[in-house]
């Protein structure tokens, strides 16, 4: 089956398995809170929609290619969706952020307490949906998938400290960088992998591989989209290429630029450069080499990525649909156009 195929097949499944869970929730009195949650996942309200659900997907994905069964995988992949959705809500909150997919974020609608409280009913959720593996799997593998979520749930918290203290810091490095999208972007993916192994019954040492494809996947999409933050067309990506610079985002391009550009420099030091100014300084980033370097980068954790996929599926991916359809999900990830 293509991937087109399974997407038809596989998403239809989670999005159900979604809704029955946070429906089966004891929200008691509390219908208003259900309906924000709804309403952030994309049920309710203008222009909803589910999503891609691309982290759970991947998730299925890992377990059916090591010969696990999607009844078996769906409590973890579950956990990892509200899980991210938790992030989501609270980055919108910290960051400030009005919109998201063309709508107005859940603090927009309801204010920053209840959105608070909504992420933190996402997080509880997702724990507690990772304890139904006790159901489908069994309590060791349970424990060690919370142990596992857990682990990850610190790496994010650490990951999100460093981008909130990146905004009133010009003294960042690229190996801070690293560190920060290594405990967000890339742990979570990592997660997304390795959870998907566990439920399908593999050892330790496949689940960590299966963690550092993840991680390595995650490093290089982040990477992807600082570039396309800068460079990217709005028809494709659907945000202005003005933004990352206008919003004083510490992306990788912009970290390299401050180290190799004075001129760039000196005009990020303005607090509201003018869009010709904004125009000249990805054009000055490009011009100092960060635009290749970013590139250079992201197709370095690619390779990195795809070297662990192969060592992990040795034998030619058309033996096995469902590791052919991660390779064809990487691609569409990290193959972007600009």
């Amino acid at each position: 089956m293509s991937l087109e195929t399974l997407q038809r097949k596989i998403l239809p499944q989670i999005e159900a398995a979604l809704q029955s869970f946070l429906e089966a929730q004891a929200f008691g009195s509390s219908q208003p809170l259900k309906q924000m949650l709804s309403y952030h996942m994309g049920w309710e309200g203008e222009n909803s929609g589910g999503g891609k659900r691309v982290r759970p997907f991947l998730t299925l994905l890992s377990a059916l290619a090591f010969g696990g069964q999607i009844e078996i995988s769906m409590p973890a992949a579950i956990s990892i969706e509200l899980l991210h959705n938790f992030t989501l809500i609270h980055d919108d909150i910290e960051d400030r952020s009005p919109l998201r997919h063309g709508r107005p974020t859940l603090w927009q609608r309801w204010g920053i307490p209840q959105g608070i409280n909504a992420g933190d009913a996402l997080f509880s959720i997702a724990h507690l949906a990772i304890l139904d593996l006790s159901k489908t799997c069994n309590p060791s593998i349970a424990l060690q998938a919370a142990r596992y979520l857990n682990q990850v749930c610190l790496n994010l918290t650490r990951g999100q400290f460093l981008d909130i203290a990146f905004e009133s810091h010009d003294s960042i490095t690229l190996e801070t960088y690293f560190e920060m999208i290594s405990g967000k972007t890339a742990a979570l993916i990592g997660l997304c992998a390795a959870l998907g192994g566990l439920t399908a019954g593999q050892n330790e040492e496949i689940v960590n591989k299966l963690f550092d494809f993840g991680e390595s996947l995650g490093l290089a999409f982040q990477i992807k989209d600082d570039i396309l933050g800068i460079w990217g067309d709005p028809k494709t990506t659907g945000k202005s290429t003005a933004g990352d610079i206008l919003n004083r985002k510490k992306s990788f391009p912009i970290l390299f630029g401050l180290g190799q550009s004075p001129e760039f420099r000196t005009l990020w030091a303005e607090q509201a450069p003018s869009p010709d100014q904004v125009e000249h300084m990805a054009v000055l980033l490009e011009m100092c080499g960060a635009k290749d370097e970013a590139l250079k980068k992201a197709e370095s954790h690619t390779q990195n990525a795809f070297q662990i996929f192969a060592a992990l599926f040795p034998h030619p991916l058309d033996e096995n649909e469902y590791a052919l359809a991660i390779a064809e999900l990487c691609q569409q990830l990290l193959l972007r156009e600009l």
